[in-house]
């Protein structure tokens, strides 16, 4: 099996190939962010790999085709949960230590950029995660 690619951007990974149709509801969820237009911008940051090579893969066997040094905080993983969930978890991985959580797709660029620039930690996301483990967002 290939390395997945070496990007400059948040690598979203698909892993289930079940329903074409529910899967483009789900990639246009990445770019569906936000109101103000800062979803075009965050948009151009993310590269999707699609290839059904990775169907089924688990979280481990994603990590495991990382290449070395990749840059990226998280890596987000689109599979069967996802693809199937009304609101569209993905499961993010925080690359430092593999954390892992859930995350609906409109919380996932504040993630990203938060942990880009070290504003915060991904405990801290983890932390407000509603009781199924899905990040919704903070709550005030």
């Amino acid at each position: 099996m290939d390395m997945l690619p070496k990007v400059d951007a948040l690598l979203v990974v698909r892993t289930d190939f079940s329903d074409q149709e529910r899967w483009q509801a789900v990639r246009n969820s990445l770019g569906d962010i936000d109101k103000d237009g800062w979803a075009k911008e965050f948009s151009g940051q993310v590269k999707v790999v699609e290839d059904p090579a990775y169907q089924g893969f688990t979280a481990q066997q994603i990590l495991a085709l990382l290449p070395d040094g990749c840059q990226g905080p998280i890596l987000v993983i689109a599979d069967k949960v996802t693809v199937d969930s009304q609101e569209m978890p993905f499961l993010v991985i925080e690359l430092e230590f593999t954390w892992e959580m859930r995350v609906i797709p409109s919380e996932i660029p504040g993630i990203h950029a938060n942990l880009s620039i070290g504003n915060m930690d991904f405990g801290e996301f983890a932390e407000s995660a509603d009781a199924d483990g899905v990040f919704r967002g903070f709550h005030d």
